[in-house]
């Protein structure tokens, strides 16, 4: 997390040297898909995630856009063990920063980029007090912070004279873990809201 805040200062007092003009703030949402259990809790089956978050676009750097962007993803679920119950939420808070190339055209401008991120993942849950989970060999994971990178592809739809334009974007994901590397897709839908 240390790392990844340094390189965003860092990116942060580079940026006065060019020209800002080209400065968007965005909103997002959409859907998170994990494709491996290591998150997941006993009879946790995976399943998509609900997404939202927000982000900062910087268009006037020479070849590549910054985005810096901020997303919460969480999913709720009731899982049964025998004759009761327990309620468990699973969430994914992630930072990142990504560089994206843009193919700039008059109105639908596709891009490709590759980023950083740090992820804060965590599980809470809701027992009855006749279960004791542990007695159960039912184990929540803690939370905790993973470093992960990505690689995202998508289209920015940018109508004239029009202050904000619309962004659809794939992204592929990979988490390391202590066990394994986690990979997950995320596709999201947004709006950005450019400064004058």
């Amino acid at each position: 997390m240390k790392k990844l805040l340094f390189t965003l200062i860092l990116l942060a007092l580079a940026v006065p040297s060019f020209a800002l003009s080209g400065i968007s703030i965005g909103v997002r949402g959409g859907l998170a898909s994990y494709s491996d259990d290591v998150f997941t809790a006993p009879e946790y089956e995976d399943s998509d995630m609900k997404l939202i978050g927000g982000n900062i676009k910087i268009t006037s750097l020479p070849i590549v856009n910054l985005l810096v962007s901020g997303e919460y993803m969480w999913k709720s679920d009731d899982i049964g063990f025998g004759t009761e119950a327990f309620e468990l939420d699973q969430h994914d808070f992630a930072l990142s920063a990504t560089a994206l190339y843009p193919i700039k055209m008059k109105v639908i401008s596709p891009f490709v980029g590759a980023g950083v991120s740090n992820h804060n993942i965590g599980f809470d849950y809701t027992a009855p007090q006749s279960l004791s989970l542990e007695e159960n060999g039912i184990l929540i994971p803690a939370s905790e912070n993973r470093l992960g990178y990505h690689m995202i592809g998508g289209v920015d739809i940018d109508l004239p004279a029009f202050p904000v334009s619309f962004t659809a974007e794939y992204r592929q994901n990979w988490i390391d873990t202590d066990f394994d590397t986690v990979k997950y897709y995320s596709i999201s839908l947004g709006a950005n809201f450019k400064l004058p």
